[in-house]
């Protein structure tokens, strides 16, 4: 495209929401070509066209970088700089030569909202792979068996209850009668979770799969239904999808069987996320609206804010910033009203993947920080994790290497602990683009190939596309 440009005037656009990516790029670019100038728009600029000019100077390009617009542009209020391209549009062909905007997506999304007559003369849009180090939004799952209420219970208090279902389960003795038993399935169905939460996977197992062997003898079709979805949960969490998925579609028919309205939203919801995860949106989103729809018509507003938080993430992954912000704003709303502890502390972090996205980074990094603390409180590892690694994420965009390495770390430690499979390996990508910061070839390639192989076990098509192209990018061994 630059060749074929060259002695004329075309208006490019290069999407790429890595800044390491970018000057990695740009900088091979202009590297290559003695005639290639990068300009990088100084913060604060209100005429971005005299700002090109003055960082030009005398020089005559052959072809034109310019970089760093987003920051000047504020996540609100007036947006001087964007409404200057429209303005000079026309003088920009003083230029004659291809001029290519870098750009991160959310900066890309207001140039074509506010300066529609200068999009309109764009003749290229590039998108390039995104690092690694993306912030991660964190999904809802519906925990089955109206168990929610434990959810809320602070670390300590999970500790205690736990102690005690184990306590009245070990006084039943081994055969206990039918009324007795009943109720030694819920106790292990509210031991298993509790065990899930705070990351003891193995027990949590034994506990669902004792439930479920019980149900089965007594032919409790619901019972069994709530066992096969709490399974797949944990399934999900060691990232073997389709366990998990063939663990849901049992609990979906036998509540469509039965007729059990709510069971049936939490398995679409729980469906949706493994979709989500193997980077299926359509039919994530599909599965989450079929979910909200039933709770709407139910009225349980806990599962309606668990679907607006899923259907966000879904919107985050298409881009669409402003639509996942309503949706995490709409779950934290009713989360708030309920005081649901544990969904509040996914919202936060939700939207603190948005304010990231966007560029305000303290703004983000208030939110995540909040999320960690009531996470921390409520001891949900998983959630824990994933704050951590969103915080690393923007201390690696400040600069802070060493910093960003810490919290990559206490995230890498708590999902292999729970046996994450996916969250290990976005922790490996992360940890690999920091050893590529650093220059340290040798070392980003064995996280990429380790993050590669996780990635394909679980089976997130976007992920392995990314990592692979990353690898392919480095230079021979």
């Amino acid at each position: 495209m630059l060749a074929a440009s060259r002695g004329a005037f075309s208006l490019s656009i290069a999407v790429c929401n890595s800044p390491a990516l970018r000057s990695y790029l740009v900088d091979r670019l202009v590297k290559d070509e003695s005639s290639f100038f990068r300009i990088a728009v100084p913060n604060g600029t209100e005429d971005v066209l005299a700002a090109v000019r003055l960082g030009l100077g005398s020089r005559e390009p052959s072809a034109l970088f310019v970089v760093d617009l987003e920051d000047s542009l504020p996540s609100d209020g007036p947006r001087p700089a964007i409404r200057s391209l429209n303005a000079t549009r026309e003088k920009w062909r003083c230029f004659s030569c291809p001029v290519v905007f870098w750009l991160p997506e959310y900066a890309v999304k207001l140039l074509a909202v506010e300066a529609k007559d200068f999009w309109a003369w764009r003749s290229h849009e590039f998108e390039f792979v995104a690092d690694l180090s993306e912030p991660k939004t964190s999904e809802n799952a519906a925990s089955t068996g109206g168990l929610d209420a434990i959810l809320g219970l602070d670390a300590e208090r999970k500790r205690f209850r736990i102690d005690e279902l184990r306590e009245r389960i070990r006084n039943v003795g081994e055969h206990p009668d039918r009324e007795l038993t009943v109720h030694v399935v819920a106790w292990l169905s509210e031991l298993g979770t509790l065990l899930r939460v705070i990351g003891e996977m193995d027990e949590a197992e034994r506990m669902h799969r004792q439930a479920l062997e019980i149900d089965e003898e007594l032919g409790r079709l619901e019972g069994m239904a709530v066992d096969y979805g709490n399974l797949g949960l944990i399934y999900r969490t060691r990232g073997d999808l389709d366990r998990a998925e063939e663990m849901h579609r049992k609990a979906l028919e036998i509540d469509e069987k039965l007729g059990l309205l709510e069971g049936m939203a939490a398995d679409y919801g729980n469906l949706g996320l493994i979709y989500s995860t193997r980077g299926d949106l359509d039919l994530a989103e599909e599965m989450f609206c079929k979910g909200l729809e039933i709770d709407e018509e139910l009225g349980r507003l806990d599962g309606m804010a668990g679907h607006y938080g899923n259907l966000g993430v879904v919107h985050k992954a298409r881009g669409d910033l402003d639509r996942a912000e309503e949706m995490f704003g709409k779950g934290l709303e009713i989360d708030e009203k309920l005081g649901r502890l544990d969904g509040m502390a996914t919202h936060y972090g939700n939207l603190g993947v948005v304010y990231d996205t966007r560029g305000d980074h303290d703004r983000a990094e208030k939110m995540h920080r909040k999320a960690l603390e009531v996470d921390e409180r409520l001891g949900r590892l998983e959630g824990m994790a994933n704050h951590y690694g969103n915080l690393g994420v923007i201390h690696k965009t400040r600069g802070d290497l060493d910093r960003a390495e810490e919290m990559y770390r206490k995230a890498v430690e708590i999902d292999e602990k729970l046996g994450r499979l996916d969250g290990i390996a976005i922790g490996y990508g992360n940890l690999g683009n920091l050893r590529w910061e650093r220059g340290d070839l040798a070392g980003a390639r064995e996280y990429w190939t380790k993050a590669l192989d996780l990635f394909s076990r679980v089976g997130m098509a976007r992920e392995i596309e990314q990592t692979q192209r990353l690898l392919d990018e480095l230079p021979p061994e």
